[in-house]
């Protein structure tokens, strides 16, 4: 990895990057573990406009 260009980027990729560790060991409560729930908890997760 070359390194991030800016701080913005990496505090992306590495809340993507816990996001992902959380969802694997179970941490996060969804409900139904469905593809529609995971895009909706990634898009509150990043405060992105469904």
């Amino acid at each position: 990895m070359l390194g991030f260009k800016s701080f913005q980027t990496a505090t992306c990729i590495l809340n993507g990057v816990e996001a992902m560790h959380m969802m694997k060991k179970g941490q996060i409560h969804q409900g139904v573990k469905s593809a529609q729930n995971q895009k909706e908890f990634f898009h509150k997760l990043f405060a992105l406009a469904s």
